[in-house]
């Protein structure tokens, strides 16, 4: 096993559609999933509510293979070239998804803050090159 789990954050402003962002991560997660929610209030008043999700294992793996077999090339590009610089403390590896995108269906890497983050926990210090490889390898495929 390569990942050992992913952890999905994403901040919902009080001008956005709470249902909309629920959408978003069933777009993305595909299986059943259990969320958080945490209640903040703005610097302003205003409203934002944080809504996270931890999935383990397999299922795990299957959000991380959806996302590379539905990036477009220059997606990959990016991500191979950013590579370590996404992978963080205890060998986890960051990809921050475009939030309107993934409420259409779609998979786009953003660096904005307006982004569904997710990080994916490897399983262990020697996950980190099978990781490469297999984005190399997504990579080659023809992509978008």
């Amino acid at each position: 096993m390569l990942i050992k789990s992913v952890e999905i954050r994403v901040f919902v402003h009080a001008t956005e559609d709470k249902e909309k962002i629920i959408t978003a991560l069933k777009n993305i997660i595909k299986d059943d999933f259990n969320i958080i929610e945490e209640h903040y209030e703005g610097y302003y008043g205003n409203s934002i509510v944080v809504i996270s999700c931890s999935i383990e294992g397999e299922n795990a793996e299957k959000i991380l293979d959806n996302i590379l077999d539905n990036l477009s090339r220059p997606d990959k590009d990016d991500i191979l070239k950013t590579f370590y610089d996404r992978i963080g403390k205890g060998s986890a590896f960051h990809i921050r998804l475009n939030k309107q995108k993934a409420y259409l269906g779609e998979y786009a890497i953003s660096d904005s803050d307006d982004v569904i983050k997710l990080v994916f926990k490897l399983d262990n210090k020697f996950s980190l090159e099978k990781l490469r490889q297999l984005i190399v390898n997504k990579h080659s495929n023809v992509g978008k």
